[in-house]
């Protein structure tokens, strides 16, 4: 399990909208084209099976902005982090960035002044983290509407840690046994992240919290994110 981070540079400017996982989406597939068959392969997992994991999530950007005409502005280096369970994707990605000088972002040339392959480890069986990117959690009842769940509630810990074994099991093979313990002590209204993805709003929390897990579920879900909606950049963390 890797990931690789890269440092950008805007050839002019570097501008994406408020919502823009889309757009980020679509460069991590269009990175993983070093591997065509592989990209394939995982951009058509979800049409096989709905419930299936695509093993990879990715970061925000990360630089000063500032904000212009609704738009997010970066004049400067911008680093961009896609992290993966499934060391074939951070290859592939790796491959396509040994040959390319210039990344494009939403239309926006920007230079590739590095990048690099990063690995994490967990030592122990719990984690304080904060979400890079905000957690996503619902359910789509039968009438077709979207419930999302919010940290104030117990569901919303529930379903991250059903979630997890969902994960653990689609990618070990093995139905995972250990307790998961997810926590927030203090849950903030400040921390709801109202956004879209194309054409859908998504209720989505950003926050600190505390997760109890064996170091190896903890490894898994850093490169693999938690909650849902992961490949289209949801759930990413950092450990405190």
């Amino acid at each position: 399990m890797k990931s690789v981070k890269m440092t950008l540079y805007p050839v002019q400017t570097l501008c994406v909208p408020f919502a823009h996982f889309n757009i980020l989406q679509g460069l991590a597939y269009r990175l993983m084209s070093g591997d065509k068959d592989l990209a394939a392969e995982i951009h058509d997992r979800s049409f096989s099976d709905k419930k299936a994991f695509k093993f990879f999530c990715f970061t925000d950007l990360e630089g000063r902005y500032t904000i212009r005409n609704k738009m997010l502005v970066f004049n400067d280096t911008v680093s961009w982090e896609i992290r993966s369970a499934d060391d074939r994707i951070i290859d592939a990605v790796v491959k396509f960035l040994q040959g390319v000088s210039e990344i494009e972002v939403n239309r926006n040339k920007c230079m590739l002044l590095s990048y690099e392959i990063r690995e994490k480890h967990f030592n122990t069986d719990v984690a304080y983290i904060k979400m890079s990117t905000p957690i996503v959690v619902y359910n789509t009842l039968q009438s077709g509407y979207v419930r999302y769940y919010n940290p104030f509630e117990n569901e919303f810990f529930e379903k991250i840690a059903s979630n997890i074994r969902n994960k653990y099991e689609m990618f070990y093979g093995t139905p995972l046994t250990e307790e998961i313990v997810i926590e927030c002590d203090e849950p903030s209204d400040n921390d709801k992240c109202v956004t879209h993805y194309k054409n859908h709003v998504i209720n989505a929390w950003y926050g600190t919290y505390r997760i109890q897990a064996p170091a190896q579920v903890l490894e898994m879900i850093w490169h693999m994110g938690i909650g849902s909606k992961n490949s289209t950049g949801f759930g990413t963390f950092n450990e405190l």
